[in-house]
């Protein structure tokens, strides 16, 4: 499966914007100069993920989850807050490193609360 990177790029603009969270036509100018930063960015995963044999997509949907949980004005102009907050989901997506038995308490605490958010919806 192939990136598809134009959504990748709308992904970004959504974060972007929901960092730049004022509707005005200055915000938006200012806010399509960020979307090549977070772009660059979140293509650095591409490869690792399909290195996994993982969907290179799971970084769109990372960062739209980023745009719409983490992206908030105090981050504008801060890349390394995107950056950590990505490589923490992917690496919650696709373990790069052995974990030891002593973190099962942590998984199951994210487990509840995927289940909780799953709720909203479901």
């Amino acid at each position: 499966m192939n990136l598809d990177r134009v959504d990748l790029r709308q992904a970004c603009f959504e974060v972007a914007r929901s960092i730049r969270w004022r509707q005005n036509p200055v915000d938006e100018v200012l806010a399509k100069a960020s979307v090549d930063l977070y772009f660059k960015e979140a293509l650095n995963h591409e490869d690792f993920l399909v290195g996994q044999g993982r969907d290179p997509n799971i970084i769109v949907r990372a960062v739209r989850y980023i745009a719409h949980k983490h992206a908030i004005p105090p981050m504008e102009g801060d890349i390394d807050a995107f950056s950590v907050a990505l490589e923490v989901l992917i690496e919650l997506i696709c373990p790069n490193t052995c974990v030891k038995a002593d973190q099962e308490t942590f998984f199951r605490d994210i487990e509840e609360g995927i289940q909780e958010a799953r709720g909203d919806y479901a």
